[in-house]
């Protein structure tokens, strides 16, 4: 199958000395999701294999190598949109799952299910609740110990250490690196969308974060009448800030202007630098990596926007032959956190003939002795 994806590896400051590691890695993830649509995969299937190469990697924070919370452990939050059924699926402060983001596709799959005696399929699961549904899936369950890379301890000690000699508000700054992503469109024109992320570092045990929240962390909506393009969107930066403004839907939202480029842009202006909702936050930080799909036409816009130092972005056509990674920046002398950079590109995709969807409802047999 055919296909468009396109990756990012966080909005907030990546180091000249770690540019080509940053590269590979989104490089690394696009072939993964390419493979697995040449191979018939469905765009969710892309999105999810591209998140485990970048959960895999010592260098993101997201999965092994997250960042540590307060305690010293590692504790996840992923999530999956499917643009066609519109179904979600989340897992957060998770500890023992290997790879969150296939606990979070688990999830958005099950939506489709029906459970006997009325119960409802949940999607969104957090902590011990989490790793117990992961089990009965069958996804690989880990030590917590296993999830820590040695980087991600150097950090978390020296996080420690600063806090000893500097107060929080005045000398010490935590890098908002804290989400990877995924968006994907697929021969059928169906749209995904996928997060993950360790969270900021020392945050407090059980904190919950944009990726695991419905509309800051992902979005998807594929095309209904084929006349309104398909969109879809992921986003990184302080978790906080994105989940008050619920900035993934809003900025897919956004492309459905006359303008994608400026939709967005005015989207980060408008709903994220300028929000009511931020009112008591100096530097706004967060970035997004968005699509717009025409199937009639089978072409696209990509875009990435960010109001951080940094974002890197990976993105290709089954049709190409690799990847091509990017890292964005804010203009010189532009200051972090109050003005936004908006690129992009546009792309195609060879369509296949338009799916029927279909609704296929499933029921758990009863349990012995229930009604």
């Amino acid at each position: 199958m055919n296909g468009f994806i396109a990756v990012h590896c966080g909005a907030g400051y990546h180091s000249d000395s770690l540019r080509k590691d940053y590269q590979r890695t989104c490089y690394l993830a696009c072939r993964k999701a390419a493979e697995a649509l040449v191979q018939g995969g469905t765009a969710v299937d892309a999105v999810e294999k591209a998140i485990i190469e970048l959960e895999n990697s010592p260098l993101t924070n997201a999965g092994f190598g997250s960042n540590l919370s307060w305690d010293g452990l590692v504790e996840c939050d992923a999530s999956i949109m499917n643009g066609q059924t519109l179904h979600f699926g989340a897992c957060g402060a998770v500890s023992n799952v290997w790879n969150p983001i296939t606990l979070a596709k688990q999830l958005c799959i099950k939506q489709c299910e029906s459970l006997s005696l009325g119960r409802v399929p949940p999607c969104i699961l957090t902590g011990q609740g989490a790793k117990t549904w992961a089990e009965r899936m069958g996804l690989q369950i880990v030590e917590e110990n296993n999830m820590i890379s040695s980087r991600a301890l150097r950090n978390y000690k020296h996080c420690k250490r600063k806090l000893k000699r500097y107060s929080v508000q005045n000398d010490l700054k935590f890098s908002p690196l804290d989400t990877v992503g995924a968006i994907c469109v697929d021969a059928n024109g169906v749209v995904a969308s996928g997060a993950s992320s360790g969270g900021v570092s020392l945050k407090h045990e059980g904190r919950v974060g944009q990726a695991a929240s419905f509309g800051s962390g992902v979005w998807a909506a594929m095309s209904r009448d084929g006349l309104t393009p398909s969109i879809a969107a992921c986003t990184s930066g302080c978790g906080e800030h994105l989940i008050r403004t619920q900035l993934a839907k809003n900025s897919a939202e956004s492309l459905l202007e006359s303008s994608p480029v400026i939709g967005l842009d005015k989207c980060l202006k408008e709903k994220f630098l300028e929000s009511p909702f931020l009112w008591d936050i100096p530097e706004r930080l967060g970035g997004t990596l968005a699509l717009t799909f025409n199937p009639q036409v089978g072409e696209g816009e990509l875009l990435w926007g960010h109001t951080t130092k940094t974002m890197c972005v990976g993105y290709m056509s089954t049709d190409t032959a690799k990847p091509k990674c990017v890292i964005s920046y804010l203009p010189p002398k532009v200051e972090s956190g109050r003005k936004a950079v908006v690129s992009g590109v546009p792309f195609k995709v060879n369509m296949q003939p338009a799916p029927v969807l279909q609704w296929e409802i499933k029921t758990e047999p009863h349990l012995n002795g229930s009604l």
